[in-house]
């Protein structure tokens, strides 16, 4: 029996998906849309993937097989409706509902010695490399500020192609500063990525537990931020240049970390 393809804007589950653009509404229903072949790949593996959504060529493709294979609720749209939903230019057909999935803040301080403490980065294209560049330098933990950007924002999604489930993100309510003297108080030394008057980055040693702090685009790290930390770093460069790309500076010191490690 050929798959029903849903044509009409007006369906409940076009709406639904539709709906995942609004960060409520993802916090509300605890839900997430994302898109790519390999995202949703990565999604079903780590058993986060709840409802696929393919398009109408999708579906008459040969690796829609394997889709089947699944063995989830799935929904085929027409190619213009899967468009509508779609917030990438060229999309590749293929979607999943995914849950957020919910992480211990006790239970990451126990189990992760690296961990990356984020203020205020509101970029979603920073934030995306950001937490694939944990994913891959083996920083188990990640914790943003309420003023972050949502991570499940469609273009964080993307950014992170695929890494969004290789690391233990949770995104904090309340008092930021609060919960850093609550990760010092578990043994972890908090380093601040810093522009300028800090401890060179590469004669820098890190503790055993380890905390790399990175503050918005703009403004860098606040005041108060700073003072909690036990060390400021800074990356050197050449003169006459300013600062370098939140993501890249943060790759540079959790990649340093890693090395020493």
């Amino acid at each position: 029996m050929a798959d029903e393809i849903i044509t009409s804007k007006n369906n409940d589950t076009v709406k639904f998906l539709l709906s995942l653009s609004d960060k409520s509404v993802r916090e509300r229903t605890g839900s997430f849309l994302l898109e790519g072949k390999r995202a949703v790949g990565e999604a079903v593996e780590a058993k986060l993937a709840t409802h696929i959504i393919v398009s109408q060529g999708y579906a008459k493709e040969k690796e829609y097989s394997v889709v089947k294979t699944w063995r989830l609720p799935t929904t085929v749209l027409s190619d213009g409706m899967f468009s509508r939903i779609s917030e990438t230019k060229t999309p590749q057909g293929i979607a999943a509902v995914c849950k957020i999935k919910k992480y211990n803040l006790q239970t990451i301080l126990e189990e992760e010695k690296s961990i990356l403490l984020l203020e205020d980065v509101r970029d979603p294209g920073n934030m995306g490399t950001v937490i694939r560049t944990a994913a891959a330098a083996g920083f188990g933990g990640i914790i943003a500020s309420d003023g972050c950007v949502d991570v499940y924002n469609s273009k964080v999604v993307r950014s992170t192609v695929g890494c969004l489930f290789k690391t233990k993100i949770i995104q904090c309510k309340g008092s930021f500063l609060n919960i850093t003297e609550e990760i010092k108080n578990k043994g972890f030394c908090l380093y601040a990525a810093h522009p300028r008057g800090g401890k060179d980055l590469f004669d820098t040693e890190f503790s055993r537990k380890t905390a790399v702090v990175l503050g918005n685009e703009a403004n860098g790290l606040s005041n108060a931020m700073l003072k909690q930390c036990d060390s400021l770093v800074t990356i050197r460069m050449e003169k006459g240049v300013e600062s370098l790309n939140a993501s890249v500076a943060a790759a540079l010191m959790m990649y340093e970390v890693r090395r020493k490690k």
